[in-house]
């Protein structure tokens, strides 16, 4: 029964640390998509007003 449990507990704890940096890494994809977003709107407004 305790060789289970302590693998249920293991799978549980790898899960949970997996989720925790997926979300991690998630946002800070999505905080470099909204600044490479930023930058390329900035550079196509500064190239318009040459024309």
């Amino acid at each position: 029964m305790y060789p289970i449990v302590t693998w249920n507990l293991t799978i549980l704890a790898i899960t949970l640390i997996y989720y925790a940096w997926r979300d991690g890494y998630a946002r800070r994809a999505r905080q470099r998509t909204a600044l490479h977003d930023r930058v390329a709107y900035m550079l196509w407004v500064a190239a318009n007003r040459g024309v």
